[in-house]
């Protein structure tokens, strides 16, 4: 993630009182470097037009409003668009709507701020996973200690303490090749250091399966749902994913040297893609291959095709291991598929005659479900929660 997207994305955390302490140090300690000028006067003019559209916008005297805030430091002595940054921060919890004409009736949608939730709700999604082990026997992540949980060969299995599985030992080509699997259930995430070093995060109803040693010239590992890789380097040694096709109907591979790419193959969404964030990937199908360089994403349809989109959001990919739902012009359905996964719940529609609409938005993931809901129903979309199950009215 490039400063520029790390600035916006703790900007969007501020704005939704989701950051951290340590997060908002980091926060203004961008906002101060003047290396990020000129994209961070980008993204606030950005803000600036989006609030100019807003029917509840009121005229702002940017300079008396920052000398209210911080007297101390003379606003004469910073540029227009860091004096506004800072106001704007200190607005951002204010939700605010706008609404674009085109072909597709669409409501955008910026994140609102908290709203007082009922009693019964379901919480959002965390830090939960099953790790099953090459006898078959299990160990639920989540409940368990910290320290080391088994061992497989000539490698221990530990739980550090933040909660991360990692892999610590010594290889031995002698050793029998030992298979685990990480898995996660709805509402659940968790991140793993494989045997080699690399970094893996797992989002909800995700599994990976992978040797406890990787072995002669090849580093290989299987997945499925949603995965982000930050592989380590081993030229001797490509590093494969192997990846059932979203659609079912076939397999896809993914071969790498040492880069950072996310892979979203869940069964229920229609497409399987690769983004990729640094070096470079080749996406193998039976019916063809390509490479991609950092901020294109290869997308497999249904027959094994691959298509490149070569301009991609990666802020947008990895909304989700950032802690966003992050929308841009998503279809209802698209979006309720992934509150499914998050929230676990069934998600019903009351009649084949749901409005196919189309929505723009940034949530926080900690939100509540009834958090997240709200702020789509001022888009006139109303939903009914019983228990777990959640049904759109139509």
């Amino acid at each position: 993630m490039t400063s520029k997207e790390r600035l916006k994305h703790l900007l969007k955390l501020y704005a939704d009182n989701a950051a951290t302490s340590e997060e908002i140090k980091e926060m203004l300690s961008l906002v101060r470097q003047d290396g990020e000028d000129k994209a961070l006067e980008s993204f606030i003019m950005e803000l600036r037009q989006e609030t100019k559209n807003d029917a509840l916008n009121i005229p702002v005297d940017w300079e008396t409003m920052w000398e209210s805030i911080h007297p101390s430091t003379p606003v004469k002595k910073m540029h227009w668009w860091r004096v506004a940054a800072a106001v704007i921060i200190m607005l951002c919890t204010a939700s605010y709507f706008w609404f674009n004409s085109h072909k597709k009736t669409s409501e955008e949608i910026v994140r609102s701020g908290a709203a007082q939730e009922p009693a019964k709700d379901i919480q959002p999604g965390g830090n939960k996973a099953v790790l099953t082990l090459a006898d078959g026997s299990q160990i639920v992540l989540d409940t368990t200690a910290n320290g080391r949980l088994a061992t497989q060969g000539n490698m221990e299995i530990i739980k550090l303490s933040n909660g991360e599985l990692a892999y610590k030992g010594t290889a031995n080509n002698k050793d029998e090749v030992l298979y685990n699997t990480m898995s996660t259930p709805r509402g659940g995430q968790y991140s793993l250091i494989l045997p080699d070093g690399s970094k893996v995060w797992l989002n909800a109803i995700s599994s990976i399966r992978y040797p406890t040693t990787f072995k002669g010239s090849e580093r290989k590992v299987e997945i499925t749902g949603e995965a982000y890789f930050e592989v380590a380097k081993d030229h001797s040694r490509p590093f494969k994913v192997s990846v059932q096709a979203a659609s079912g109907k076939g397999h896809m591979q993914v071969e790498v040297l040492g880069t950072h790419f996310n892979i979203n193959a869940y069964s229920d969404e229609p497409l399987t893609n690769t983004t990729l964030l640094e070096g470079s990937v080749k996406v193998i199908t039976a019916a063809g291959n390509t490479v991609i360089k950092p901020g294109q994403q290869a997308q497999v349809n249904d027959d094994g095709k691959i298509k490149t989109e070569p301009d991609i959001s990666i802020s947008d990919v990895m909304a989700w291991k950032d802690g966003y739902f992050t929308f841009k012009d998503s279809e209802l359905k698209t979006i309720m598929r992934q509150i499914m996964r998050w929230y676990d719940v069934e998600v019903k529609y009351e009649n084949d005659n749901t409005p196919n609409r189309y929505f723009t938005a940034d949530i926080s993931r900690s939100k509540t479900l009834s958090g997240v809901l709200k702020i789509l129903e001022q888009s006139n979309i109303h939903f009914k929660l019983e228990g777990r199950i959640l049904t759109v009215m139509s």
